[in-house]
């Protein structure tokens, strides 16, 4: 299977929807699920004092408080989320842990992101790929090599198919993606996103592959724009 095989079983805006309906859930049961990694992803970027720092698919913030304490004060946080629950959620969290302040919540597209060119130095991007199309996807990379300093650096992290097409769980869960009723409407599929990143003229400076929960095949990308 290539990457322009792997088509969307439902729209973005079906997806968005759900994650909607779900936001309090995913925040209380998925999220903290993936801190060990998101954990590594963070020290991989090495965010520093007074950088812009964006987040496409923000979720419920869980990264949003950790990357306004790294800014300090004279930083930025944008955190960009489709789904109005997630952001509540994220507005919630970065209220309690007195990042507000330096942090800007936008409900919004990442197909179409609302910064001018150059805004940012760092953006992360936390299992989010994965609910787009191949088409999609292409469109969203772009709209980060727009956004992103020249100098800036691109952190992924997602369900990675390379080199995992044959994985036990992958199989299983293409499976369940594929004959459990409803489950699709979540999204959420493995995608080749280290050959999607550099399709779309990104740099890959590092990677590392891990086990989500010790069974979800995932990896972190740090990338920099062409």
């Amino acid at each position: 299977m290539t990457a322009s095989s792997l088509p969307g079983t439902v729209s973005n805006e079906t997806v968005v929807e759900t994650y909607d309906r779900v936001a309090t859930a995913y925040d209380w049961l998925v999220a903290p699920m993936q801190s060990g990694t998101r954990a590594r992803a963070l020290d991989a970027l090495a965010v520093e004092p007074g950088e812009r720092v964006l987040e496409v698919g923000c979720g419920p913030g869980h990264a949003l408080s950790a990357f306004a304490r790294r800014v300090g004060p004279d930083g930025r946080v944008v955190g960009l989320d489709a789904a109005p629950g997630m952001l509540a959620r994220a507005r919630t969290r970065t209220a309690r842990s007195h990042a507000a302040d330096r942090t800007d919540l936008v409900v919004g597209d990442a197909r179409s992101l609302p910064l001018r060119d150059g805004a940012v130095d760092v953006a992360f991007v936390e299992d989010t790929l994965e609910l787009f199309s191949p088409a999609e996807t292409r469109v969203v990379l772009a709209e980060l090599d727009r956004v992103l300093a020249a100098d800036g650096r691109l952190c992924v992290v997602t369900m990675e198919r390379e080199a995992a097409e044959r994985d036990p769980f992958v199989r299983a869960y293409e499976w369940v993606f594929a004959h459990v009723p409803g489950y699709d409407r979540f999204g959420c599929r493995p995608v080749y996103a280290r050959r999607a990143l550099e399709d779309a003229g990104f740099t890959i400076e590092s990677e590392e592959r891990r086990r989500q929960w010790g069974v979800w095949p995932v990896e972190i990308l740090l990338a920099h724009p062409a």
